[in-house]
């Protein structure tokens, strides 16, 4: 390691902020890095107002050379995670860096050496703390706008990774859906689709509706049962915890388009579901990090203009896949976006095991615009 290199760990509020400011200084020239909210990621890397801290534990390290920060890391532990899957892994995410192999050689090294002093068989990385939060680096897909929860990153991060011995772990897809391609009309989306979605409509007496508002608690429930049980089939299909997600949805409730989320149901019971959001990081990209004095204002006067939508989730209770439900749920949402006049649908972002979806979008004519790679090192 270099030794003009110093790895700080950090102990201060202040300390805290100037990691969150520091990725400015990586994308200062980049037209397509949305700026997070540098309160929220504050509250997200501090113990005391962070719901992940309850579930793991973490370490915030930043790298300084002649006196100027080049870097930061986050390496945690998921203790929930590994006591479900009867492992011991860790992850690393909030990884900036300059491009240089000596300054993220330090980085990783602080990440890989935290981890192995708590035990950990591996690192797998970047990730936030939950591996559907900005999984892994671009490797394809530079010159976008992401959707959320789809992170930007310069196009050195893999080498760097590379370099120190990470390998590929997983890529995930982003989708671009075109709507123009249907001309308006359900009557153009592939036949073998449609007729399949209507047959499991009528075979099974299905009830497609949107979210109802005026009963949000209990759509949470049903909306956190179906998404546990899709995810038991994927790898690492770890339960998302109640309370993570019911403090996630409300801090999305004032976003939520109901009219974008749609819940199959089987007499009276839920058995499918599709939400997807509009594209926040449009007027995200404008605030720049920051909700006052005028960023807030913004936001609520722009969001309603949004002009892209992206799907985060579509899920099918196991009894009921491979019969047309997703099918029949895709077609729902094309006709309400169709009825808009919007142009493409993101879809982000897929797992490369997740063959269902991967298959589904892709007979919908969905092409593959952005590749997010996640990467492993055994320790």
């Amino acid at each position: 390691m270099n030794e003009s290199i110093q790895i700080v760990k950090v102990s201060s509020r202040r300390q805290l902020k100037k990691v969150v400011s520091f990725p400015w200084k990586i994308y200062k020239d980049d037209p397509y890095w949305v700026p997070p909210l540098i309160s929220s990621q504050i509250k997200r890397l501090t113990p005391e107002t962070s719901r992940f801290f309850k579930l793991g534990e973490a370490e915030v390290f930043y790298a300084m050379r002649q006196g100027a920060m080049v870097g930061t890391i986050v390496p945690w532990m998921n203790h929930r995670m590994n006591e479900y899957l009867n492992e011991k892994g860790a992850g690393f995410g909030f990884f900036e860096t300059i491009n240089d192999p000596d300054v993220a050689g330090a980085l990783l090294n602080a990440a890989c050496n935290w981890a192995k002093e708590r035990g950990a068989g591996y690192i797998r990385g970047p990730l936030y703390f939950s591996p559907e939060d900005s999984p892994g680096v671009l490797v394809k897909g530079f010159d976008h706008i992401p959707a959320p929860m789809v992170g930007h990153t310069p196009e050195y991060y893999p080498s760097l990774l590379e370099q120190f011995g990470f390998r590929k772990y997983r890529d995930a897809f982003a989708y671009a859906v075109s709507l123009e391609a249907f001309n308006g009309s359900l009557e153009n989306i592939p036949k073998n689709l449609l007729q399949l979605a209507m047959a499991a409509e009528k075979r099974y007496n299905i009830v497609v509706r949107n979210i109802r508002m005026e009963h949000w608690n209990k759509e949470l429930q049903a909306a956190l049962y179906i998404i546990n049980s899709a995810l038991g089939y994927q790898r690492e299909g770890v339960p998302m915890d109640d309370q993570e997600f019911i403090k996630m949805a409300n801090d999305l409730k004032h976003i939520i388009d109901p009219k974008l989320i749609f819940v199959a149901e089987v007499k009276d019971e839920p058995v499918g579901l599709f939400i997807a959001m509009p594209n926040i990081n449009e007027v995200l990209q404008k605030m720049n990090g920051r909700l006052f004095p005028f960023g807030w204002y913004y936001f609520l006067r722009r969001h309603r203009y949004i002009h892209t939508v992206s799907t985060k989730i579509l899920g099918v209770l196991k009894d009921y896949r491979r019969r047309g439900v997703d099918a029949l749920l895709y077609k729902y949402i094309a006709d309400e976006l169709m009825r808009r006049g919007h142009s493409w649908l993101d879809f982000s972002l897929v797992a490369e095991e997740n063959v269902m979806a991967n298959r589904l979008v892709t007979r919908f004519g969905g092409t593959v615009y952005q590749v997010c790679r996640t990467y492993h090192l055994n320790l």
